[in-house]
């Protein structure tokens, strides 16, 4: 009897502990999905920014009607999230989609606001995406604000709010409702067994402050802590049990089978004195049945089923009655019986104690890998078999998937662009990847690999300085690195064939440009810390960005910068000379007669005119002035910051004296020709003569054509009607 009621009571202490392990496991899975909702909910939402700034990078002169064509597509997606949508020229709201309710928003000056300031920095400090908040929004309620660059981040100088001129967009910014943001991850909904709070403000994570605790649970012991990541930031999901969560009652039947078994038993045992011997071999084989009540369990005598446990038909759905076999129980895969006695016949014990892996169908029609073994025991005045099957799905398909991922991981690295390197923080070289080994271009084992060897010695002083810098960083930060770098071909890095490379990829003295993400390894590589060095040969793309860059500013014919550059620098040069309190000036010259030049001598010798008067004019002028050539025969010259006008008749009689210059032109057979060529000259003054850039043109090019109609070769002023 009382052996019975200790087994009874540590059974139920099984059973308690088992259900409360059980539901703690079903909260922490639901803590995990309400993270992982959350994070899904906020990337996708952010997304949404990020396209808005790349839109307006690219439209820069963007108006109001286009921006609320593209805003309202973006809004129709999600309706009940969306907020606003916002463009930040400099620190102050320009545009804001829908206007209706958000009205209050325009002109905010986002970098002076109390609580939005400091995330309106991150954004231009950093140049990467934000969230922000939640916060209190302007036109009411509470939402988060992503925030996202529009191009390079930097000064907001320049910025011509309010100015008839373009404004420079610096950011994006979409306000998104919070609590619906919260309902669609989930949160409200669920058993009310776990209560939750968020804290991260302006996604700062494990730093920042408890945003959200509806049932202020913070203060407390906190269970579970998950980390919800998003472009921006992070948040910490906060959770824990409700008081009353874990359910571990057992039912009424439960308790009143161990009194009776107790009271029967204690009964029994009075009267069944006599059977002394039988009752010994009976607690055996409970013991042998109760110490694998977890695992499903058979007792069969050479083919014929005797019973299983409960977990046994928990798990395959299966009853059989006395006196089955095994073979009726069509148990396991037809694959696996072959390794298993003729006739499913468990006479003899298991020549292997280890197990044989076996594939066994569940209740749910799925097969699942349990580790089976039998023992010999005795029952009912007998030897019998006991069969334990152990399950081993979740450890069978985990060596599997990491199998199938290092198979995966080494077809990755072999068919990477570029090649990759495991760098340790010593800087040594420890393993190669990429399509250059993958394709025999080098040999990593041989003469002359680099596995094996330190950055000092495969690499130049500096740049191995650069390296263990980089591998350092991303190690202590635990980040990725970016960083950029020129090599000789073959040095480190494999050579490729130089026949390859196009014209004008190179530099001159032969070396070409790599461009490196260096990420550090989460786990150590065998037993060190160590980076993946990844390169990439960008010698072709820095050539082209840096041909572009010049294309998109420079008159291709004379080198002058172009319209474009012009009123690229009207307003930083306009805003440096309204600062200081000076003016600008606008020299509009148009050549006298070039035409005939062309008409006589062919287009080549104008162009040749062109370029020698672009840098002889050029050659006159102070550096913080800019000659543009606007077309055709038609140059302007913006001054920098003017103390006073009197500064400009002295640059106008050094541009004149360029044009008493006799040139020398060479014609299309080799001949020489010599011509003169004059020019009409206007001039005005800014902010005098136009506010804006094309005012200011306008008033120059006025005065030039006075002196058009006056005769030619001379200057003329906005201010007076006499020609000088």
């Amino acid at each position: 009897m009382l052996l019975f009621a200790g087994m009874f009571l540590l059974a139920d202490r099984a059973w308690e502990r088992q259900l409360t392990e059980r539901h703690h496991s079903n909260l922490a899975s639901e803590v995990a999905s309400k993270r992982t909702r959350l994070e899904s909910v906020i990337n996708s939402l952010v997304h949404a920014t990020i396209g808005l700034s790349a839109y307006a990078e690219a439209r820069p002169g963007l108006d109001v009607e286009e921006f609320e064509r593209v805003a309202e597509r973006l809004y129709r997606r999600d309706p009940e999230v969306f907020r606003s949508l916002t463009l930040l020229a400099g620190s102050r709201i320009h545009f804001v989609y829908p206007l209706e309710g958000n009205r209050e928003a325009l002109g905010l000056d986002v970098a002076e606001h109390p609580e939005q300031g400091d995330s309106f920095r991150r954004v231009m400090d950093s140049g990467q995406t934000v969230v922000a908040g939640p916060w209190e929004l302007e036109q009411g309620g509470v939402g988060l604000l992503v925030r996202s660059p529009v191009g390079v981040p930097g000064s907001v100088d320049g910025v011509t709010n309010g100015s008839p001129s373009a404004p420079l967009f610096t950011m994006s910014s979409v306000a998104l409702d919070f609590e619906a943001i919260l309902e669609r991850a989930g949160f409200g909904q669920g058993s009310g067994l776990v209560q939750l709070a968020i804290k991260g403000r302006d996604g700062t994570g494990a730093r920042g402050e408890v945003f959200h605790d509806p049932q202020e649970i913070a203060a407390g012991p906190i269970e579970w802590r998950q980390t919800v990541s998003f472009a921006g930031g992070e948040w910490v999901l906060l959770a824990r049990p409700a008081e009353d969560a874990i359910p571990t009652a057992r039912p009424p039947a439960w308790w009143a089978f161990g009194i009776v078994g107790t009271l029967a038993l204690g009964g029994l045992s009075w009267r069944v004195t006599g059977y002394v011997r039988d009752r010994r071999r009976l607690l055996a084989q409970y013991h042998a049945l109760v110490s694998n009540l977890e695992d499903a369990t058979l007792v069969v005598r050479g083919t014929r089923l005797l019973w299983t446990n409960p977990a046994f038909r928990r798990a395959t759905g299966r009853t059989p009655g006395v006196l089955g076999t095994v073979e009726d129980l069509a148990l396991f895969h037809p694959d696996d019986i072959e390794g298993l006695p003729a006739d499913l016949d468990f006479s003899e014990e298991d020549p292997e104690p280890s197990g044989r892996q076996v594939r066994v169908l569940m209740a749910d029609g799925h097969w699942r890998f349990h580790l089976l073994r039998w023992v010999p025991i005795p029952w009912e005045q007998g030897q019998a078999m006991l069969l334990i099957l152990v399950d081993v799905h979740e450890n069978r398909m985990l060596f599997e998937a990491l199998a199938q991922a290092r198979d995966l991981q080494d077809a990755l690295f072999e068919a990477m662009p570029g090649h990759a390197l495991v760098i340790g923080e010593e800087g040594r070289v420890y393993r190669s990847f990429g399509d250059a080994w993958a394709r025999g271009e080098v040999d990593a084992e041989g003469p002359g690999a680099i596995v094996g060897h330190c950055v000092e010695e495969l690499l130049p002083e500096p740049v191995a300085r650069q390296f263990l810098a980089v591998v350092r960083r991303a190690l202590s930060e635990g980040a990725l690195q970016e960083t950029e770098y020129l090599l000789d071909p073959g040095v480190l890095h494999p050579a490729g064939s130089a026949e390859g490379y196009a014209p004008g990829e190179c530099r001159e003295d032969g070396q070409r440009w790599f461009e490196a993400r260096v990420r550090p390894i989460a786990a150590h590589f065998e037993g060190r810390a160590a980076v993946v060095w990844h390169a990439l040969d960008v010698t072709a793309r820095r050539h082209l960005e840096e041909r572009l860059q010049t294309l998109a500013w420079q008159d291709p014919l004379t080198e002058a910068a172009n319209r474009a550059a012009l009123e690229r620098a009207f307003p930083r040069m306009s805003s440096r000379a309204r600062r200081q309190g000076e003016q600008l000036a606008m020299i509009f010259i148009d050549l006298d007669r070039f035409k005939p030049i062309n008409d006589q001598y062919g287009h080549a010798v104008g162009d040749q005119l062109l370029r020698r008067l672009s840098a002889a004019l050029a050659d006159q002028l102070r550096a913080e002035d800019l000659l543009v050539r606007l077309g055709g025969d038609e140059f302007l010259i913006l001054t920098g910051s003017l103390a006073s006008r009197d500064e400009v008749p002295p640059l106008i009689e050094r541009l004149r004296g360029v044009f008493e210059t006799r040139w020398e032109l060479t014609l299309d057979d080799g001949a020489l020709v010599s011509v003169v060529v004059t020019a009409s000259i206007g001039v005005a003054f800014h902010p005098e003569h136009g506010e804006s850039l094309s005012e200011l043109i306008a008033s120059a090019d006025r005065a030039m054509y006075r002196v058009k109609g006056r005769g030619r070769n001379a200057v003329a002023w906005v201010e007076g009607d006499d020609v000088r």
